[in-house]
């Protein structure tokens, strides 16, 4: 099968033609030239996805981005939620992942798990996508991060159009999306709306049919004027069946979530900004089950309700001098975070849930200096106070220190050595789930990164080496036969690394391949991955190729052991360009049926592909 595949991919590009399209512009939008307009090297170790590889891709959610991400795997949950864990990191991890539409992150407040709400959200206006591993920079803000993906909005300026893209896939769904940008009376807007009925494979358990079925709906507006203001608003309603809830006979009700953010942005002169933002976070889950869902006292109910919402403030002001060779920011932010627990019923025993709120209080600087044109170093901290109503307060910080150096045209080498924390979350200390306790008692987690990258380029060639330790002590691990988050009072460490190689022919056509591996002695998802992709243009035609490989592993519930196979993920996607105006599309996903499984419930030892398999047409019309 492997051979099979290779040879699909060598044969594709031998067909390769010349280029047809303006060579200008494809530089403009070639993820290095995207690249260097938004962010420096010393920011870490960075993966770009430009509009055109997001275009030839058909990436329409982030989930299809998410998927791609080396030292990543995708898994699935009980409540048929999808989300990304590091390699070999189990489910009851808490990965500190960052995601910032444009300046704003999004920062749930429970499980501060931000693609919880928005790891299916739509692309259509995103204009492309940068990810930065292991030592994100401190200028970024907001609390620390293993990564930070940060997604772009179309420009307003270069777009100047209205376009329209409707889809329908093999299951049913239907795709409905719309962008309008340009610039009126010296104010640059962007409006984006999309609506999508998601249909899924049906599953069974306990002879109840288990179904992740949903509807989605997302607003973006954008307005600002150049030099002077930028105001975002943003809405993501998500209504999705239960899937299997918290039991294993559920009777098919539904979760409703919701986040909406508002983020206003003034540009000063001599380099200083100052932003204010409020984001509300509502979520609320019916659950019935007819065999009973087992709650943390070893009791049975038959129904749950809850019903919460949280709410975020954020007010930062950052001022930046620049000199000769000198690069440095200062910068300041407050954050409230309040959580309301408006309904929880159905437990036979009410845990000692409360209303909290964590103010958070934050401390910052950056310098970027180059010793000369070819060599950069990076001096980063950060300082933070916790007040919290009910926990102890606490006071946190992170440093890092960072080595860019450029030793020729074809090498380039990075080094870092991070010292950072991760806070714990409202869903390990005030809110849990009705089969976990709380524990008030949490410490921060204390890690150290030292990580390094080698990069040789040539004119056609790029590969890149990436190695990396990580040490964790205090690490919040959950405790099973205690049923809640604990500080494990053992260090874990762990190594891991990854190699990426990239070709490209011309301008049109590339081929890019890349493993990675991560040594450590406990896991729970897959330790080693690979891809391959594959970009070609013929005439009018794109066509691109992916393969995902992600390797097996056993999990082991105290019963036995339970195997998952190796994940073998190949989609192909096509596209027409009928005119200037309209495009033709056509994706496959998971053409092979052999993407990477996830074991949704240890009960029932069900488990089910991560990425199902479709197929997807679609038009675009624009205006």
């Amino acid at each position: 099968m492997k051979y099979l595949l290779l040879l699909l991919f060598t044969s594709s590009f031998l067909f390769s033609q010349n280029i047809m399209l303006d060579d200008l512009l494809k530089e403009y939008e070639d993820s290095e030239s995207l690249y260097k307009k938004t962010k420096q090297e010393s920011a870490g170790f960075l993966i770009v996805y430009s509009r055109d590889d997001l275009e030839r891709m058909q990436a329409y959610s982030l989930a299809d981005i998410l998927k791609t991400i080396r030292m990543y795997s995708m898994q699935v949950n009980n409540m048929g939620r999808t989300s990304i864990f590091q390699a070999g990191a189990g489910k009851a991890s808490s990965p500190p992942i960052k995601l910032y539409i444009d300046d704003f992150e999004i920062s749930t407040v429970i499980q501060r798990n931000a693609f919880d709400m928005y790891g299916d959200m739509d692309l259509y206006f995103v204009d492309h996508i940068e990810i930065y591993q292991g030592a994100s920079s401190i200028a970024f803000g907001n609390e620390p991060g293993s990564m930070v993906v940060r997604l772009y909005s179309k420009d307003p300026n270069r777009e100047n159009s209205r376009s329209l893209q409707v889809g329908l896939d093999s299951q049913n769904s239907l795709e409905i999306r719309a962008v309008d940008a340009g610039k009126v009376e010296g104010y640059n807007y962007l409006l984006y709306a999309s609506g999508i009925k998601k249909e899924s494979d049906k599953y069974r358990s306990n002879n109840h049919q288990l179904s992740r079925d949903g509807k989605r709906y997302q607003t973006h507006f954008r307005v600002s004027k150049d030099d002077n203001f930028r105001v975002d608003f943003d809405t993501i309603f998500n209504y999705n069946d239960i899937f299997g809830g918290f039991g294993t006979a559920p009777l098919g009700d539904e979760i409703q979530r919701s986040y909406g953010y508002l983020n206003i942005i003034k540009y000063f002169p001599n380099d200083i900004e100052f932003s204010i933002s409020a984001s509300q976070e509502s979520k609320e889950l019916s659950n019935s089950d007819e065999i009973g869902i087992k709650l943390v006292d070893g009791k049975l109910t038959k129904s749950i309700h809850i019903r919460i919402k949280s709410n975020t403030y954020k007010s930062s002001l950052k001022k930046r001098f620049i000199n000769d060779n000198s690069d440095l920011l200062i910068g300041a932010e407050f954050q409230r975070k309040t959580f309301n627990l408006q309904d929880y019923s159905g437990l036979n025993s009410l845990q000692d849930f409360k209303n909290d709120r964590l103010d958070i209080y934050m401390l910052y600087l950056e310098e970027l200096y180059n010793i000369n044109p070819e060599h950069l170093v990076t001096v980063s901290a950060k300082f933070d106070y916790y007040d919290n109503v009910f926990l102890k307060n606490s006071k946190e910080h992170s440093v890092k220190l960072g080595y860019t150096a450029l030793w020729s045209k074809a090498w380039q080498s990075k080094l870092f050595a991070i010292n950072k924390y991760v806070y714990p979350t409202l869903f390990q200390t005030s809110f849990s789930a009705p089969n976990y306790n709380i524990n008030p008692d949490l410490k921060s987690m204390d890690i150290n990164i030292f990580g390094s990258e080698i990069q040789y380029n040539q004119q056609k060639n790029k590969i890149i080496f990436g190695l990396a330790y990580k040490e964790m002590r205090n690490a919040l691990s959950f405790d099973k036969v205690h049923k809640k988050y604990i500080n494990n009072s053992q260090k874990k460490d762990f190594v891991r690394y990854y190699l990426r190689g990239e070709y490209n022919f011309d301008i049109d056509n590339k081929i890019s391949t890349e493993i990675f591996k991560i040594f450590k002695e406990v896991y729970s998802s897959p330790t080693s991955g690979g891809m391959i992709q594959l970009f070609n243009r013929f005439g009018k035609f794109d066509i691109y190729n992916e393969l995902i490989y992600r390797k097996g592993y056993t999990l082991n519930f105290g019963d036995g052991d339970i195997d998952i196979a190796d994940g073998y993920d190949y989609s192909v996607a096509i596209s027409y360009l009928v005119n200037h105006q309209l495009k033709i599309k056509l994706k496959a996903e998971n053409l092979l049926d052999k993407a990477s499984e996830s074991l949704v419930n240890s009960q029932t030892l069900l488990k089910i592909p991560t990425i199902e398999r479709r197929a997807v047409i679609t038009m675009e019309y624009t205006f």
